[in-house]
């Protein structure tokens, strides 16, 4: 199976078109045919057409093919026990709050979010945006690379409270044209994703609830949106959250007690590999998961991944997708209420946020996850490739396993897949992660992300997982 990433089009070849582009535009600009042109985006050429090699992760599939763990406990049997149909999922960002008072804007909003976020020096900030507005001004050729680098510098030295009073101070045609030029720079213009992602990390750690607000209405790089996930299924359902849900915070603590597997559920999304990879690190090390999540004064949380054995940061805010009687749509506390234990939720939103959105986190390998969590590369293997000894080694030994089910094809011969299977029925193309392995009674225990709670571990002798799987991923973890 090829491994793919978020589906969006190659930068690289984006800028390839863009550079031809330049030379064309360049001469007829000198040849004096063009007059006034502000804007210019070659990428639109290619966008959509190829799926992205060069992404922040990988996930396991043909560019979201069905052979990958999808499901959800949300989708339908198609009438022989076996799961079918894809996971419902959500629409929208976050919602815009009108330009606040100057003087008001550095209030902190989100519920955790501290009293103490600093003083605002009001010359650095009239310092900052005159710096600002100079740069966004650009030259003959439009706002470049390098005066985004410059707005990016001037906001660089601000604190929270200071970044809010300098926000507060741009009118919404200043503040579309800033991030109109990062995303569609005219010329030699523009950023890369990345590039992008640097200032939104900057202004997520520290504004204000009510500045990152008013930016979302500009882009939608600072809320993960939903509205794809599920496919057209969801977007036909009206009761489903593409239609009825939205973000707001719930009542949380980011951690409860201990850390444990027990604190996550999966919910009205396909993302199985990456919830029983989250659960199998908590299991191996909870301080793994601890270590990944900082909280920030303003409220918001940062979440410390891998990207290709590098270590990356992605803030997200306390703000969640949730259905219209205030529960979360997507990953949530197992059989528990308010206050929610935050951390499952973050880390699903970061890894929606790091690769594009909610949608782009359906289908993959507990093995990509795994990697991403820990920074310690993952190996997959055959279930015949491992011996008892062996997975009772890994899991006993502080790391992880995770598994794959078969697919529907494959699993219709199975009786562990039908719905007469009672407590140790099997769902196709699901992940699940390893709990204990007891060598002496060669028997192998694994879990639903689904939530013990409503799906106990299942026990089966060794042979049995050797047959009802199709591939086991291991991590050392730590």
């Amino acid at each position: 199976m090829r491994e793919r990433g978020p589906g969006r089009a190659s930068d690289r070849g984006a800028g390839t078109l863009e550079y031809l582009g330049v030379l064309a535009v360049a001469a007829i600009l000198v040849t004096g045919l063009v007059v006034g042109v502000r804007s210019f985006d070659l990428r639109a050429v290619v966008s959509g057409a190829l799926c992205d090699i060069g992404s922040a992760f990988t996930q396991a599939g043909d560019c979201g093919g069905a052979d990958t763990p999808t499901y959800y406990d949300g989708a339908e049997d198609d009438g022989e026990g076996l799961t079918a149909g894809a996971p419902t999922g959500g629409a929208g960002s976050g919602g815009g709050a009108e330009q606040g008072d100057e003087e008001d804007a550095g209030a902190p909003e989100y519920a955790n979010a501290s009293d103490d976020r600093g003083e605002v020096d009001r010359d650095r900030v009239a310092e900052s945006l005159a710096d600002l507005r100079d740069a966004l001004e650009g030259g003959f050729l439009g706002v470049r690379a390098g005066d985004l680098e410059d707005a990016r510098d001037a906001a660089e030295g601000l604190n929270g409270p200071e970044l809010d009073a300098l926000i507060a101070a741009m009118d919404d045609e200043e503040l579309e044209h800033w991030v109109g030029q990062m995303e569609d720079g005219w010329l030699l213009g523009g950023w890369s994703r990345e590039e992008r992602r640097e200032l939104w990390e900057l202004l997520a750690s520290r504004a204000s609830k009510q500045t990152l607000d008013r930016i979302a209405q500009f882009t939608d790089e600072l809320q993960p949106s939903f509205d794809g996930v599920g496919g057209d299924g969801a977007r036909d359902d009206p009761a489903s959250p593409s239609n009825t849900a939205e973000y707001g915070e719930v009542a949380h603590e980011l951690f409860i007690g201990s850390v444990g597997p027990e604190d996550a559920s999966q919910g009205m999304i396909g993302d199985c590999w990456w919830i029983a990879s989250m659960m199998a690190v908590a299991q191996a090390d909870p301080q793994v998961i601890r270590d990944a999540i900082t909280a920030n004064p303003n409220g918001t949380y940062t979440v410390h991944l891998y990207r290709d054995g590098e270590r990356v940061a992605v803030t997200v805010t306390p703000e969640m997708v949730l259905m219209p009687d205030g529960r979360p749509a997507f990953v949530s506390n197992d059989g528990g209420g308010e206050p929610y234990e935050l951390w499952p939720m973050v880390l699903e939103k970061a890894l929606a946020l790091e690769y594009g959105d909610y949608a782009e986190i359906e289908g993959g390998w507990p093995s990509v996850g795994m990697t991403a969590l820990t920074g310690r590369e993952s190996t997959s293997h055959g279930t015949e490739d491992l011996s008892i000894e062996d997975l009772a080694s890994t899991v006993d030994g502080g790391g992880a396993v995770g598994l794959a089910s078969l697919t529907p094809d494959d699993a219709r011969k199975s009786a562990y897949y039908r719905q007469d299977a009672g407590a140790d029925r099997l769902y196709a193309n699901h992940a699940y992660y390893v709990q204990s392995v007891d060598v002496k009674a060669g028997t192998v225990t694994l879990v639903n992300p689904w939530g013990i709670a409503g799906y106990p571990p299942i026990t089966m002798p060794y042979d049995d997982y050797q047959e009802q799987f199709r591939q086991v991923d291991v991590n050392e973890v730590s």
